[in-house]
């Protein structure tokens, strides 16, 4: 038997969260500073760089509407992380005892973060699912990033669409990890196992 991976909501929770966060920290300290630099130097002294500078105001408006788009990706990430969890307790009355249950997943992929647990495609990296019973195509996009001047890397998103026409997004995430995987064998395994036990999804790749 091999290494038990840990399974963490938790981890996942944060991985989600790091990015808006520190985007709302930058972004709101600007506005702040903003604020508080217009009551120190009097609203008529803004007023008048307003009116000499339109590129100012239109800097400042974009600063917060940063700061409102990095809150709503806290409160959305959250959401829909909280929903996921809920489904997958209660579907699978085991996971509510311990998440490590999910080694005994039917599909597991440690490299590509993504496992087969009974009905549900799962990303568990964001703990992003798909209810395969409901899903009609799987689409995989294979991204290109680069990390720093000398890495790229390819990776792997997943869209489910389900049967009522809605879409899902699971996200894998942790970019280094990918670099030096194939990461197109491992979507092509994937994919196989998906063929062969949900023949009716329809399966589709993008480069």
């Amino acid at each position: 038997m091999g290494k038990r991976f840990k399974f963490s909501p938790l981890r996942a929770r944060i991985l989600l969260m790091i990015g808006p966060v520190i985007s709302a920290i930058f972004f709101g300290f600007f506005s702040c500073g903003f604020i508080y630099y217009a009551l120190e130097l009097g609203i008529s002294f803004w007023l008048d760089m307003i009116r000499e500078n339109f590129m100012f105001i239109l800097f400042f408006i974009w600063i917060n509407m940063s700061l409102v788009e990095s809150i709503y990706r806290m409160i959305k990430n959250n959401l829909l992380l909280n929903s996921n969890i809920q489904e997958l307790r209660d579907c699978y009355p085991e996971l509510e005892e311990d998440w490590q249950n999910l080694n005994d997943a039917d599909y597991l992929d440690k490299d590509l973060q993504v496992l087969v647990y009974g009905d549900h495609l799962i990303c568990y990296r964001t703990f992003d699912i798909a209810y395969l019973p409901e899903c009609s195509k799987i689409d995989a996009f294979m991204k290109m990033y680069r990390l720093g001047s000398r890495h790229k890397v390819r990776r792997v998103h997943f869209s489910a669409w389900y049967l009522d026409g809605s879409e899902s997004e699971l996200r894998t995430d942790e970019l280094r990890k990918f670099i030096g995987m194939n990461q197109k064998a491992h979507k092509d395994a994937l994919f196989d196992y998906l063929r062969e036990n949900f023949d009716y999804i329809e399966l589709e790749t993008f480069d």
